[in-house]
């Protein structure tokens, strides 16, 4: 089931950028970059901003996505990802 209708030919393919929130010092950030590998990376993922208190890291990454199906594998893969709080 879809979350929401669209029309995938109006939005594909396209690159989609991603910030990531990941849980600082865990192996969160290897882990997304093996799983990146399998996909056509536009901008390198690169550190963002740490959280105040050091407890969080944000990343970024824009990544060429050719249809809605690779974009639900690329977002249900990052989520899985342990140390991954956030997937905006």
């Amino acid at each position: 089931m879809q979350p929401f209708a669209i029309d995938e030919a109006e939005v594909y393919p396209a690159t989609h950028h991603f910030r990531i929130i990941i849980t600082a010092g865990s192996a969160s950030r290897g882990a997304i970059e093996a799983l990146l590998a399998d996909f056509t990376v536009a901008s390198p993922l690169q550190a963002g901003h740490a959280s105040a208190g050091g407890r969080y890291q944000s990343l970024q990454v824009a990544v060429h996505l050719p249809c809605r199906a690779d974009h639900l594998r690329l977002d249900q893969a990052l989520r899985a990802i342990k140390g991954v709080r956030i997937l905006l």
